[in-house]
């Protein structure tokens, strides 16, 4: 019996799509049971097609473009930032969303190809992590993996126990305002050497003194979760 090729779309995390090809055979009548003959015209149009398909799989498995703003060859590519969905380095939470390693959209079209938009996979150590309720930092790949269903809620719901650290200026800034603040300078790479050596955000206790969130939670033990709210932050929004 003849085989149908059809095309599935496979959605990726960054809503990429991989063709892929699936052979289903065509329903038999119910008044004959003999197939009908296979004509040369019949393979050639099945052999025309497949070969189409071929072709599709490879352009969706074709290298990264690396191109500027100019569209000049570059070493690496640059996420889109706040300009735009998906802008900075993360797990994204999003219909699809299953990827091992996080990634951003990206500017100039630079890096793989979507039907989004440009994308590129980015640095782990780039993206932003939130307080669990055991009072420990996670991202939101781990936030996922370890509530399930209810990960994106208790993600969303743990949004004002976002990481800040210190960043030169002496406020404290999330990952992406971070980013922000010395992307122009030290570009996508050396962004997140200066978040990796940075130091964790201070808030200034009762006492007049700054302290970080380890410290409030040996302090304060299960009421650190409340003065920390109050705590005076020493940031400004960007």
């Amino acid at each position: 019996i003849l085989a149908q090729a059809t095309i599935f779309l496979k959605s990726g995390s960054d809503n990429q799509t991989t063709p892929s090809i699936c052979l289903l055979p065509q329903p038999v009548s119910s008044v004959s049971h003999q197939s009908p003959p296979i004509t040369t015209t019949m393979f050639r149009k099945v052999s025309l097609s497949l070969a189409a398909l071929a072709a599709l799989l490879g352009q969706a498995n074709a290298a990264d473009v690396m191109k500027g703003e100019w569209g000049q060859e570059v070493l690496g590519c640059r996420c889109k930032g706040r300009v735009g969905t998906h802008g900075y380095c993360g797990y994204h939470f999003h219909w699809g969303s299953q990827e091992d390693l996080p990634w951003c959209r990206t500017a100039h079209g630079c890096g793989q190809g979507g039907l989004a938009g440009s994308w590129m996979h980015c640095d782990p150590e780039g993206v932003e992590r939130r307080l669990g309720d055991d009072g420990k930092l996670y991202n939101a790949k781990e936030f996922k993996e370890f509530y399930g269903k209810e990960g994106k809620d208790k993600w969303t719901k743990n949004d004002k126990y976002t990481e800040r650290r210190l960043a030169k200026n002496n406020k404290a800034y999330t990952v992406f305002e971070f980013r922000d603040y010395y992307v122009d300078t030290w570009g996508e790479a050396g962004w997140v050497q200066e978040w990796k050596s940075a130091k964790p955000e201070e808030r200034k206790a009762n006492d007049g003194k700054w302290y970080t969130w380890e410290e409030f939670q040996k302090h304060y033990d299960k009421g650190a979760w409340d003065k920390w709210d109050a705590a005076y932050q020493a940031r400004t929004e960007l």
